[in-house]
């Protein structure tokens, strides 16, 4: 260990792209004994933190996600709670632990949250008494994964969002607020999802025509309702089937929003992942897609940055930066998070889309030189 640098621990799923993101940005960083801590130890039963974190002043915690047997945990530990809600859909304790592999599927998505509710407090009580700093303030990363709660804390500080922000638990309460607002277009956002895992972008044109965007795909097979995420964007047309796939998303916990009108780019309409890093704006992904989703991972492109540059000119782009710093700067506590930032078309209007405690998987972006846990690392005060 060189003198001087933060001894660190990892709370990952080991051999994930982010742990070895991470532990190879300490390496060359020059903190050179990370420990790393696999979720499933931690959610163990007779796990001791003070052991595990002996020697550690520092703590990163990552995504648990895309490892079944920590989700069998977590939803383990969010059945009481979301029993006592009696809303969302449960999965009884005793039958956490032979839940098969979700291949894709959106469920008990609103237990799952309450489970990890619970573990991050347990962290952030674990660093106040032993005296760690974590890179992401546990409380702050459990707030970013509801997506109401996000939106509410960057409207109290004035951080432009889209109009609405109510959970739509089914398409009669969507069709009701879309009628009392003379709306004729919104999304449709799983509050505790990730990866635009169930979005929906849903019109209705003049005629009472429905039509939908989404990678979500329902599955009425064996007298069960089910929704999966395909990962390929797909259109859905037709009252029907709009309202099949509204209803199984709803049954999640939805937010729903007015749709905000994108800037486009070569036909292309797109948006900006920027991880802002120490109050920095850093590293930043144009998302480009000829359907209202952008998320790279549904077979959407990557924009060229200099062109959305200079598309806006220096002063509207320095308006775009000011928001997402703004909007990170709502979650003090963070050191980084990448921020979804929506340009309106004409450029002239701003909205935040999203912000993500583990939003900083850009492996491919440079900032002054550095990946962006370089960056996060050389940017940590001590």
């Amino acid at each position: 260990m060189m003198s001087g640098k933060s001894r660190f621990a990892l709370l990952a799923n080991p051999g994930s792209r982010r742990a070895l993101g991470f532990a190879a940005a300490c390496r060359s960083q020059g903190f050179d004994a990370l420990r790393v801590i696999p979720w499933e130890h931690w959610l163990a039963a007779d796990f001791d933190p003070a052991e595990a974190l002996r020697g550690v002043d520092c703590l990163r915690i990552e995504t648990p996600a895309e490892a079944a047997a920590v989700e069998r945990l977590l939803l383990a530990r969010g059945a009481a709670e979301c029993r006592r809600e009696g809303k969302y859909p449960i999965l009884a304790e005793e039958d956490c632990a032979r839940l098969a592999a979700d291949e894709g599927e959106l469920r008990y998505q609103r237990q799952w949250y309450l489970g990890w509710g619970q573990v991050l407090r347990g962290i952030g009580e674990s660093c106040q008494r032993l005296g760690l700093r974590a890179m992401n303030n546990p409380g702050e990363v459990a707030a970013l994964f509801d997506k109401e709660a996000t939106r509410r804390i960057l409207g109290e500080r004035g951080v432009p969002v889209p109009e609405g922000g109510w959970i739509c638990d089914g398409f009669d309460e969507l069709v009701t607020a879309m009628d009392g607002r003379v709306w004729d277009r919104v999304f449709l956002k799983p509050c505790h999802g990730s990866s635009a895992s169930g979005v929906m972008a849903i019109s209705r044109n003049r005629r009472g025509g429905w039509r939908a965007v989404s990678s979500a795909v329902v599955d009425e097979s064996g007298g069960e309702v089910r929704v999966f995420n395909s990962k390929r964007l797909r259109r859905i047309d037709g009252e029907a089937a709009v309202r099949a796939t509204v209803d199984a998303v709803g049954r999640q916990r939805a937010l729903m929003e007015r749709w905000f009108p994108k800037a486009t780019l070569a036909g292309r309409s797109f948006d900006l992942r920027v991880v802002v890093i120490a109050g920095e704006a850093a590293h930043i992904a144009v998302r480009t897609s000829r359907q209202p989703v952008t998320n790279l991972h549904l077979h959407n492109t990557r924009g060229e940055l200099q062109a959305v540059r200079d598309s806006l000119g220096p002063e509207r782009w320095a308006r775009a930066m000011g928001v997402a710093v703004a909007a990170a700067a709502a979650f003090p506590g963070c050191h980084y998070c990448g921020v979804d930032l929506m340009i309106g078309a004409g450029g002239r209007s701003f909205a935040i889309a999203e912000v993500n405690a583990f939003g900083d998987l850009l492996h491919r972006e440079r900032w002054q030189g550095l990946d962006p846990w370089e960056a996060e690392l050389k940017r940590w005060p001590g």
